[in-house]
């Protein structure tokens, strides 16, 4: 008789980790996207995400909690996450922004050391892989041309989720 498995797990081990992120970045779509644009071999995208810890999700799960001093860098490889922040003078948090697969959560801490600054919650079920300061450090070590496409990339991803931002800010004023 077969073991009980988590229908979760056994979805999200069809995943190709790889075939998330291995694609044309010219063909990424809608320049305000803030998936990852890297033109890497799919050698080069397993030399980066074998580093890398899965962690998965079921939907309503808080996968970054503000205030945590966590400095890891996650990859969306299954499901849908929302970014919220506290609303001032009221309680909880209001969604701001939708991250979906191809896309990272956690940079600002990873680049900054400083605590989250804000929530971000799973709309559906899914799956992260993350990755460390420290294990990064140790990648760039061996791979630095590849470990400076990724900070360029998640430079871009940055200012992308800025640039939002500040469009959203303005058009409510």
């Amino acid at each position: 008789m077969r073991d009980p498995v988590n229908p979760l797990e056994e979805a999200m081990s069809d995943v190709d980790h790889v075939a998330v992120f291995k694609r044309d970045p010219s063909a990424a779509g809608d320049a305000n996207s803030d998936a990852l644009r890297l033109a890497w071999s799919e050698e080069a995208w397993r030399k980066l995400l074998i580093q890398t810890e899965p962690r998965r999700f079921r939907a309503g799960d808080v996968v970054i909690q503000r205030g945590d001093r966590d400095r890891a860098l996650y990859f969306v490889v299954a499901g849908s996450l929302e970014v919220g922040v506290y609303r001032v003078g009221a309680e909880g948090t209001a969604p701001i922004a939708r991250i979906g697969v191809g896309s990272v959560i956690g940079e600002q801490s990873f680049f900054d050391g400083q605590p989250r600054s804000t929530n971000v919650w799973a709309v559906s079920d899914g799956e992260l892989l993350r990755l460390t300061p420290e294990v990064f450090d140790a990648f760039g070590a061996a791979e630095p041309a590849l470990a400076r496409d990724l900070l360029l990339a998640l430079g871009r991803v940055l200012s992308v989720r800025l640039r939002n931002t500040t469009f959203r800010t303005r058009s409510k004023s």
